[in-house]
């Protein structure tokens, strides 16, 4: 598995604008605001894909800040929850939002089942007297900041969610169809971005992970969502109410690079193996 241990790159905050398609911040933006976090959230899942890639291709994910900023920013790939959501906690840093760092546990969609506390990072925003939920690496997740509200249920342009409580537990709860599921599970107790890192190591290489049995890259578009999955590429469409709507198109592994290269906006430098373990998604 190829390593990079001589990333030192300077972090340049208008070239992460320029990566999620925002040239600048408007003049409104200069001090942190509820606009200008909607904006910054919705254009960061709107470009940058949640996938899996580099787990297929030979490349160890490394929990560093400059590591992650080089692949996502100057490399124009994606990443998984840790690359995501730790690219942004930078970014809202950087612009003085003061974020906070909160770990959750993922349901299993192959398993039913929660997984470690620490097995995904979410960030919480205070702005305009209340608390709102960040969330860019989820694959499947909210488009726009969240309010932290128990019983908050909202439609988004990527379906509708709920917040539901339990206790010190909270759900983020989505709705497909007529029925709730629940995406993730956490508690306000507040994390450090380094605290992630023996987490990161194992979802990147146990055979149990979901990231490990499934090699992906997926892409928030409007009105749906583009999935390359293994030898798969599958267009969802969002429909009102929390419904959707899939074709799947099958794929050569000779089309795959292309696909990625036209859909994604990525290329690899090192053969992909793709894999689709598991149930289908």
């Amino acid at each position: 598995m190829l390593v990079r241990t001589d990333i030192c790159c300077q972090m340049d905050l208008n070239l992460y604008l320029q990566r999620v398609g925002l040239t600048e911040l408007t003049p409104d933006s200069t001090t942190p605001s509820l606009s200008a976090l909607r904006e910054l959230h919705r254009h960061h899942v709107l470009s940058v894909p949640f996938e899996s890639l580099s787990i297929h291709s030979g490349e160890k994910i490394i929990l560093d800040k400059n590591w992650i900023y080089e692949k996502i920013v100057l490399r124009k790939r994606g990443g998984f929850c840790f690359e995501n959501n730790g690219l942004f906690l930078w970014v809202l840093q950087e612009l003085g939002y003061q974020p906070l760092v909160l770990s959750a546990s993922v349901k299993d969609p192959m398993t039913g089942v929660f997984g470690s506390p620490l097995d995904h990072m979410i960030l919480t925003v205070e702005l305009e007297g209340r608390r709102w939920l960040c969330d860019v690496g989820f694959g499947e997740g909210i488009v726009d900041p969240f309010p932290l509200e128990a019983g908050w249920e909202e439609e988004q342009d990527s379906g509708v969610f709920r917040l539901r409580v339990e206790g010190k537990e909270w759900y983020m709860e989505r709705k497909d169809d007529d029925l709730w599921r629940s995406l993730y599970k956490f508690t306000f107790e507040e994390r450090r971005f380094e605290d992630f890192r023996e987490m990161c190591d194992y979802l990147q290489t146990s055979p149990s992970s979901f990231f490990v049995c499934k090699c992906f890259c997926s892409l928030l578009v409007p009105g749906g969502r583009l999935t390359y999955m293994g030898h798969r590429l599958i267009s969802t469409e969002y429909t009102k109410g929390g419904g959707s709507v899939k074709t799947t198109q099958e794929l050569t592994e000779d089309e795959i690079p292309d696909q990625l290269r036209e859909k994604f906006g990525i290329v690899l430098n090192r053969k992909l193996v793709p894999k689709d373990v598991g149930p289908p998604v």
